[in-house]
């Protein structure tokens, strides 16, 4: 059976659709490979250097100051977002967490959620309509402000985070340990100035995969009170088109907008107060 001509236009406008989509990401591809190479080395001859009045018109203009003093106890939440159960490769890695990571380690799942829930700290309403990944995100930048201590996805690490704890509790000066970025692709992608330096300055940027963070610091307030800001900015889209478990085309949050876009800019803002420590990288590789 032949196609109408409206049912081919609309099948030509879908292919084209997707080729354009294709060749898009095939594009953003190639310039954050390049970019990986050319500032590799970046900071070794060129010393980043926080200028407040450079990022005038973006939310690092303003300072959130934490209101409880800060703490760094010897744990490591691990998050799992859903009611389903943890797939075979998850439980695998999970139980790496625990032989491996040298701290105790706690698992928040909905239905432990609620101890580690702050009186007078709920969680946002649009919370239930964040996808099941931006739920996890929100979580550990709950879990790291409040409570503070290690973090890390469902990945296996390959050694012990046990010295990099010990590292970090004798230097008090240091809010945020991680190993890291070693890709420009890492980061959040973002426009103007800011995106700019970021990306020059890739290797700067620690990694969000796993990270260990003291509460209560200027650095932790920020990130959740972005975090909000962009939640209640999306509140009526996320009502209209919550997320599932990654999603979909409609949903109004970007894969990065509460991790990787409000912590690098963040981690330009703090610098002096982050640390990076190799021991701590994960397996990257068949976790899910």
């Amino acid at each position: 059976m032949g196609h109408s001509p409206v049912s081919l236009a609309k099948e030509v406008k879908h292919w084209a659709f997707v080729v354009r989509k294709r060749s898009a990401r095939s594009a953003r591809h190639l310039k954050f490979e390049a970019a990986t190479v050319a500032f590799k080395k970046t900071d070794e001859f060129w010393a980043y250097k926080f200028r407040p009045a450079r990022y005038a018109d973006t939310f690092l203009a303003r300072d959130v100051e934490p209101t409880k003093r800060s703490e760094f106890p010897a744990r490591a939440f691990v998050i799992w977002a859903g009611d389903n159960d943890l797939t075979p490769n998850r439980q695998a890695n999970l139980d790496l967490i625990s032989e491996r990571i040298g701290l105790p380690v706690e698992l928040v799942t909905p239905s432990t959620l609620e101890r580690w829930l702050v009186p007078g700290h709920p969680l946002p309403n649009a919370y239930e309509h964040l996808s099941l990944i931006h739920r996890s995100d929100y979580l550990r930048g709950y879990l790291m402000h409040h409570h503070g201590g290690a973090y890390l996805d469902i990945k296996a690490p390959l050694q012990s985070w046990g010295p990099s704890h010990d590292r970090m509790a004798a230097d008090p000066q240091a809010w945020v340990t991680s190993y890291s970025s070693s890709h420009a692709n890492w980061i959040g992608k973002l426009r103007g100035r800011i995106g700019r330096d970021i990306l020059v300055h890739y290797r700067l940027m620690f990694g969000k995969s796993g990270f260990m963070m003291r509460s209560h610091t200027p650095l932790t307030a920020a990130w959740l009170a972005q975090m909000d800001t962009v939640l209640d900015r999306h509140r009526l889209a996320l009502e209209l088109n919550p997320g599932g478990t990654y999603g979909g085309d409609d949903y109004p949050l970007s894969w990065t907008d509460l991790l990787s876009r409000i912590l690098d800019p963040l981690t330009l803002k703090y610098l002096d107060h982050v640390r990076y420590d190799e021991r701590m990288l994960l397996n990257f590789e068949h976790y899910r």
